[in-house]
Order: structure tokens, then sequence, then C-alpha cells
């Protein structure tokens, strides 16, 4: 190997360990401790000067960082790795949604009486921090994010007991932690889980007697719902929200509308997926009527809510209804400069389903082109959603003859194989 090249080798492998430091949330010091080495020997091994040229050290410090030796010795690295929730970051959501501190009034751990409380100020704005990140896309701040702030939140319920505001906005905001939490847990296909966090949200929400918040959980819930497959359910809890949230229609303020317009946009969606074009249409309607008395594309309560969004859910619901050719003249009516100010996280799910009706009627290139649009714009979105990389796989089985070297390349950064 070249004197260059292996200097370029060091370089590359230092920042690496550098960049899984910083995900894994572990100062230089901690890092160097953790390894058993000094301060200087992380500078001169994350700057390139050094490097880990021993195989023992090599393992030593992938097991620190939680990640296998290939990711950061491999030329090739795992691409998945960079951009998506790993392994390490899923189960420490995991343990965090898990844990009976989240539910137990009695089994406060002693180390909570001991602490000060968690400053609810300071609390709200993490919990606005990590919705933004969500509606970012950005899948690897999410897995260092979501498991600090779920233990933050329940460490500030057992903080506050009792029924009195400071008790109640605790519990509001560990429920719209778990919401959070639940939506990501749904994009990645991690539905038990997914489950498990909107039902303690929902559970929190009523608590607080906050009809909006209760409202926004219920549709977390019955997102998985949903996904599960249990349609009449879904739809059973929207149609029961619309009907509390209906009779304050007629004076509802802009957060109200926003909820209470997503309501019909979800019970549409479950509609849809339950094969009720019918009950969809009437649902889309609806919350097309609540769009236009909004009038503008807010992001109230973090819904994204308005006009815009209601064109992108009726794009998704002939998609769930087979229609690919009406969905995509659905998609036309969206408009450039309004989908364009909408959270990442929207304008990604608006490529893909635009691309999933190219697929569906048989337009291959032009759904790579809407993929490779969307990944150019939202990686994250396009490299870790199962959703997103079953379009790709499903253009490559059905691509006759020789597929395209553009689809093949994206397929590979979405860490697809030939075996796949």
């Amino acid at each position: 190997m070249a004197l260059d090249d292996a200097s370029e080798r060091r370089r590359e492998i230092g920042r690496r360990v550098a960049r899984w430091r910083v995900r894994r949330g572990l100062t230089r010091r901690r890092f160097a401790e953790l390894c058993e080495r000094s301060l200087s020997w992380v500078d001169k091994v994350e700057s390139g000067e050094r490097g880990l040229l021993r195989l023992p050290m090599l393992e030593r410090v992938a097991e620190v960082l939680h990640v296998s030796v290939e990711d950061l010795a491999d030329t090739a690295e795992v691409r998945q790795a960079g951009h998506c929730l790993d392994v390490f970051e899923i189960s420490a959501i995991r343990s965090a949604v898990q844990s009976y501190q989240a539910i137990s009034r009695v089994f406060v751990p002693s180390s909570t009486e001991l602490t000060e409380p968690p400053d609810l100020d300071r609390l709200a704005q993490q919990v606005t921090y990590t919705f933004t990140v969500f509606q970012n896309a950005h899948w690897p701040l999410l897995g260092q994010t979501l498991p600090r702030l779920l233990t933050t939140a329940q460490t500030a319920v057992a903080a506050y007991p009792g029924t009195d505001d400071q008790a109640r906005r605790a519990r509001s905001l560990l429920s719209q932690a778990y919401q959070v939490t639940a939506s990501t847990l749904i994009k990645i296909e991690e539905f038990d889980l997914a489950w498990l966090a909107a039902e303690r949200g929902f559970v929190l929400a009523e608590e607080t007697g906050d009809s909006l918040l209760i409202s926004s959980a219920a549709r977390r819930v019955a997102a998985v719902l949903m996904e599960m497959k249990h349609y009449d359910e879904a739809l059973e809890l929207m149609r029961a929200n619309i009907d509390r949230l209906e009779p304050e229609r007629g004076d509802g303020s802009p957060a109200y509308l926003s909820v209470y317009g997503m309501l019909f946009l979800r019970g549409a969606e479950i509609a849809s997926h339950a094969r009720k074009p019918s009950v969809a249409r009437d649902l889309l309607d609806e919350g097309d009527s609540v769009a236009r008395q909004l009038g503008y594309d807010g992001n109230e309560h973090f819904t994204a809510f308005g006009l815009t969004n209601v064109r992108l859910h009726e794009v998704g619901i002939l998609l769930n209804l087979g229609d690919g050719a009406r969905a995509l003249n659905a998609a036309r009516r969206v408009i450039p400069d309004d989908l364009s100010r909408l959270p990442k996280e929207r304008r990604a799910s608006y490529y893909l389903a635009v691309a999933r009706g190219h697929s569906l009627t048989g337009q291959s290139d032009d759904a790579v082109d809407a993929l490779l649009t969307a990944e150019s714009l939202f990686p994250d979105e396009i490299r870790c959603r199962p959703y997103a990389i079953n379009i790709v796989n499903g253009l490559r089985r059905s691509a006759s003859g020789t597929r395209s070297q553009e689809l093949e390349q994206l397929a590979a950064r979405a860490g697809l194989t030939d075996e796949d």
C-alpha cells in the first residue's frame, strides 16, 4: 500500500472513530478512559496521526463504541450504519420505553429521589427539539436524542407526583416524548415497541385532561393499529376523537383545527388500507374542509397540517387503493412552492409516494428519478425506512433485462445486495 494510501486510510478510520464517539455521546476523555488509553492517544487516532494497527485494540475501540470492527476498518463502510438507527440505539430506546419508572408511582429508583427534579422549561425545549429532529428526517440524531429524552421525562413525572400544574405538565411532556418515539418506531417498522410507546403516551395524555394532547396521542395509537392491520379498531378510535372535538370547531384555534383536521386525514388513510374508498373519500373531504377553514399550511402541534398536507394524503390514499394513475394526477396538483415549506419528513413521503405511483403504472425510470430526488434531499429517509427500501427492491425485481446503473447504485446505497 502506498504511503499516501496508508495515511488516508488512517485518517478515514480516525474520522469514523470520532463520528461514532460523538454519536454515542462520549467525550474524548471518557472515551479514553473506556479504552484505557490517554487523551493524547484519542487525539492522535481521531486525527489519523496514529493508526489502529493491532486487531485487539481495534476490537476494544469497536466494543466501546458498540459497533462492529468492519464499521471502523472496512474500506467499504457499512452504508446503513452512518445514516440509520443501529441496533444499539434501538436497544437504548427499547430500554427507555420499557422502563418501569414510566408506569410505577411506588417503585421509584432512589437515585431519582436524591437528584434535582428536571427543569420543565428545559424539558419542554428538548421535546420541541426532538420533534424538529424527527420532522427533519435526521435518523442518527434521533437515535441519540430519544433515549435521553424519555429518561429525563420519566424522571420528571416521578419527581412531580400529584395533580398540580407541574405534575400535569410533566405528564404532558412525557406523553409527547412517547408520541415522537412511537412515530419514529413506526417508520422503522418496530411496531410492537411503537404500540407500547403510543399506548403509554395515550394514558398519560388522558391523565392531563388536555383535549388536544389526547387526540394527538390517539392518532399515534391509531397509526400503530393501522400498521398492525387492526383497521376497524383504528377507525373507531379516530371517529370517537372526531366526535369529541367536533363541537368546538366553530371557534377553533389554529392548534385545534390542525389537530382536528389530522384526525380526518388519519381516518382516511386507515379507511384506504381497509379498502373502504367511499369512507376514505368522505374523511379526506372533511379534512380538506378543515384545512380551508385554517387557511394556511401550518405546523401547529407538529402536524404540518394544511391544504398541502391534505393533497399529500390524497396521493397516499389513492396508492393504498391501488390506483397509481389517479395518485400521480393528484401529485401533479401539489404546488412545488407549497411543498417546499413543509417539513422534510413530509416532503420525503411525497417523493416516495410519487415513486410508488410510477412503479404501479410501470414507469420504472420515472420511479427511480423520484427516488433519486428524494435521496438527494433526504438521504436518511430513503436509506433507512423499510418502506423506501422495499420500493427500491421492488423496482429491481420487476426490471426486465438489465437494470439501470442508477437503480443499482441506489440499491447499494440502501444496503441491498443481489441476494435481497
